[in-house]
């Protein structure tokens, strides 16, 4: 593996706006693999966050470039009162691929897979 990085640098914030960005995805991992990568959610039902619809955990990522994203559980129908630590997709809402790619891209390198 390169140590060079091919994102720029991000930042992970509970106040970082992220204003109606279209979903991108719906990445396949691990939520240990996403706290590896990011840290501990920037949203949580355990923190006593709400939340609307049907999501209990949420990172809000801003790059240096100004570009940000959100990371966010899905669930399938039916199991909305399922753990958010147990399941494996995970939507990304972001204005740019790019975005999005560099979203997996520190996750495969935090978690070297």
């Amino acid at each position: 593996m390169s140590n060079e990085r091919s994102y720029p640098r991000y930042r992970v914030d509970k106040h970082i706006p992220i204003k109606m960005a279209p979903q991108l995805g719906v990445m396949e991992c691990l939520y240990k693999h996403l706290v590896k990568a990011f840290g501990n959610p920037s949203y949580s039902i355990d923190y006593g966050d709400d939340f609307d619809g049907v999501e209990k955990c949420a990172w809000h990522i801003e790059f240096e470039s100004g570009q940000v994203a959100k990371i966010s559980d899905v669930r399938p129908f039916g199991k909305q009162d399922s753990d958010y630590r147990t399941i494996n997709n995970w939507k990304v809402n972001a204005h740019s691929e790019n975005t999005y790619e560099w979203i997996k891209q520190i996750i495969r390198d935090k978690n070297e897979y």
